[in-house]
């Protein structure tokens, strides 16, 4: 993740120098029809030389860029993942976002800043009597009690608990960005476990052949998902609680 945020910083400083340099050379050069010792100065320092290179590393890094954004970028686990995310959300200000979760335990400030940026959500969970364990049910229900607490006066989300096992999890965020990932089960002693924040996640700009492949599989999977006819509603208000039913 570093690595990509020092691209980023030189990317910024590369535009700007290359624009001042620019300037610099044509500044230089009426100078320098004007005052002769300025000229020769330039010549025998070899001036336009060194301003020349640096144009030249600048156009091939721009030339470079025109190839568009990566195809996938791979993320050790779901925390620098998140941090990607978050700094599109901040820049993009996406109109929406899908979001297929397990619980929303390890998400809260990634949703803290959908509800900031005014983002129209639709969130799947898995309902709390479908958890692998009794651990993971009240690691829902939790969940549950801060999104009712962080959206209180918030419209602009549904949330919908699915009663099919955790498989895929992932975001599709504005229809700009896809990120994906997986549950994975295991056993100790005789308990089932399952693991999502910890896995290998996937992010992909949807304007490559790759990204839109993604999106189309998860948004896919998020429709049939959202639609199905076990899949129940979640309602936020608390005095709406009690008079939740299935869709």
């Amino acid at each position: 993740m570093i690595f990509s945020k020092i691209d980023r910083w030189i990317e910024q400083r590369l535009t700007i120098i290359g624009t001042v340099l620019i300037a610099l050379v044509i500044l230089l050069y009426i100078i320098s029809q004007f005052v002769p010792d300025i000229s020769n100065w330039i010549i025998t320092r070899g001036f336009f030389s060194v301003i020349l290179i640096a144009l030249i590393i600048d156009l091939l890094y721009k030339v470079v860029d025109m190839k568009g954004p990566p195809s996938l970028e791979v993320y050790e686990d779901q925390t620098q993942a998140l941090t990607r995310i978050q700094e599109e959300i901040e820049k993009e200000r996406p109109g929406k976002a899908d979001l297929l979760e397990y619980s929303t335990s390890t998400i809260r400030v990634l949703l803290e800043r959908l509800r900031k940026a005014n983002v129209t959500i639709r969130l799947l969970i898995c309902h709390p009597d479908k958890a692998a364990s009794p651990h993971e049910r009240k690691t829902i229900k939790v969940g549950i009690d801060n999104l009712r607490k962080d959206f209180k006066n918030y419209e602009n989300i549904t949330v919908r608990q699915y009663w099919t096992p955790a498989s895929l999890r992932g975001r599709n965020i504005g229809d700009k960005w896809i990120n994906v990932g997986w549950y994975l089960y295991s056993t100790t002693d005789g308990k089932v476990n399952i693991k999502g924040h910890g896995v290998t996640m996937i992010l992909s700009d949807t304007s490559t052949s790759q990204g839109r492949k993604l999106k189309e599989m998860f948004s896919r999977t998020f429709d049939e998902l959202w639609n199905d006819p076990t899949t129940k509603e979640l309602v936020l208000t608390s005095e709406a609680q009690g008079s939740v039913g299935r869709v």
